[in-house]
């Protein structure tokens, strides 16, 4: 799947999961879309975040049953996200000082995409190299 970027680092397409998803189907969304996070929603609303690494702690390490455990069971439910309108400088600056890899992108309190450290990263290297951001 080829991802849409804005910015150079935000990716507009968000693979959203509803809370009463299983933990199972959670990880097969990751793996068909090649990506290490779903943003949980309900009715249009932002309630949650899973990343990988939420399902090595909080199922596989406590040997919960994935296929009985929803997304509400064992998401993030604190999700750091900024406006649009902040501008790149605030994205940045909130990616370098969180402790998340992930950071949603909201247009008046709409999601309109994620962004991620790796993402930065790329986006620094490529403007580096001659691209732009």
């Amino acid at each position: 799947m080829m991802k849409k970027k804005y910015l150079g680092i935000i990716n507009r397409e968000v693979v959203t999961a509803a809370p009463d998803t299983t933990a199972v189907d959670i990880a097969n969304l990751m793996v068909e879309n090649d990506i290490g996070v779903i943003v949980v929603m309900d009715k249009g609303v932002v309630k949650g975040i899973i990343s990988e690494r939420d399902i090595t702690r909080r199922i596989v390490a406590k040997n919960v049953d994935p296929k009985n455990t929803l997304a509400s069971d064992f998401m993030t439910k604190e999700v750091l996200s900024v406006e649009i309108s902040d501008g790149l400088n605030v994205i940045y600056k909130t990616l370098c000082e969180m402790r998340f890899r992930h950071l949603l992108i909201m247009d008046k309190g709409k999601l309109i995409g994620i962004t991620s450290r790796r993402d930065l990263l790329d986006g620094i290297s490529a403007f580096q190299g001659g691209g732009t951001l």
